[in-house]
């Protein structure tokens, strides 16, 4: 075998294992970003709105909606995700929040309290779609998708 022959050869393998490579390195991105859009997909269908089916106030009005957050808080104060203008409502009413994949709700201590499917909340409490909650005038449905 030549040495021109050898030199030849050797470039072909060379380029070969190059390519090998690098279409090892699409493939693993690929597959990277089918895995992060899977999991973009089940976070959006976790995400959910409280919707209001019942209110005597003004504002907000029966149908709104509001988008739940990964920390979602409700009360009079215009700091909170969703404001209530109430005065039977607290400052910082009650809290919703997203942990372990499930969805909490959490009052802060008001003086009127929440409820939950018409039972006071005391402690955190799982909440899931077509659950009512209800703090001060307003009551709201959960809903996901």
């Amino acid at each position: 075998m030549s040495p021109s022959l050898a030199l030849f050869l050797l470039r072909v393998a060379l380029a070969i294992l190059l390519y090998a490579f690098l279409g090892g390195i699409a493939y693993l991105l690929w597959q990277d970003l089918r895995r992060v859009a899977a999991q973009t997909r089940e976070r959006e269908k976790m995400r959910g709105r409280l919707v209001i089916v019942s209110s005597g106030l003004p504002s907000p009005g029966v149908g709104e909606s509001f988008p739940l957050l990964p920390v979602t808080s409700i009360g009079r104060a215009p700091t909170n995700a969703i404001t209530l203008p109430d005065d039977t409502a607290s400052l910082e009413h009650a809290l919703i929040s997203l942990r372990a994949g499930k969805w909490w709700l959490e009052d802060l201590g008001s003086r009127n309290g929440t409820l939950l499917n018409g039972v006071p909340v005391t402690a955190p409490t799982v909440i899931s779609a077509g659950d009512l909650i209800a703090l001060g005038q307003a009551q709201f449905k959960l809903e996901f998708g």
